[in-house]
């Protein structure tokens, strides 16, 4: 909690990630998916979304890559002394009919149950959120990008254009393998007035 308070401005995310923030929940996330999907239906347009999960993306945080966005944040020098030394002392065993393992060292992960665990996993996710912007596909409000909503490990993709729609899926997919996460469970929907189109 002490080290949060001292790195916070540093530890910014997109403001399309609503998991693991101050005063955001999951409502948050589905109003604005649920606002974007009502604009551009009442101006006569059909949204398509796609929902894709993230495999046991807490468990494969690369700790070398994630130490590179630390510094890439210009986090203060002692903090990222401290993370690297939490995580270069992590050991695992495993216990079965009340015999133990050996231990291990864990190479990946962030720590389960640890305060700084969801933020330190959204920032390191939140390259799949700005190659998305970058690439530049999917809804827009104004000059807003709403294209896409993520909630800790869930990312949901808005486009009016199915192509579209499917240069976004695969960038996520690089950004995904750029990072040594991969996509799952995903399931796919029209809604609007040509929702029955092929």
């Amino acid at each position: 909690m002490c080290l949060i308070e001292l790195v916070q401005e540093f530890l910014i995310t997109s403001d399309l990630q609503f998991g693991f923030k101050k005063k955001l929940g999951c409502s948050h996330a589905i109003n604005t998916m649920q606002s974007v999907i009502n604009y551009y239906t009442a101006r006569g347009s059909t949204v398509n979304v796609c929902a894709l999960d993230i495999v046991k993306a807490f468990d494969k945080v690369n700790h070398y890559c994630l130490y590179t966005k630390l510094i890439r944040k210009k986090v203060p020098v002692q903090f990222l002394d401290v993370i690297i030394n939490w995580y270069s002392k992590c050991f695992a065993c495993v216990k079965w009919n009340n015999m133990l393992s050996g231990s291990f060292r864990l190479c990946g992960g962030v720590r389960q149950g640890g305060v700084l665990s969801p933020i330190l996993f959204i920032l390191y996710v939140n390259d799949i959120i700005e190659d998305l912007q970058k690439q530049g596909f999917g809804c827009r409000i104004g000059t807003r990008y709403l294209a896409c909503i993520m909630y800790a490990d869930d990312l949901v993709l808005l486009s009016p254009s199915l192509n579209a729609l499917q240069l976004m899926i695969d960038q996520c997919k690089m950004s995904c393998e750029s990072l040594g996460l991969s996509l799952s469970k995903s399931a796919a929907m029209r809604v609007g007035p040509t929702f029955k189109h092929d």
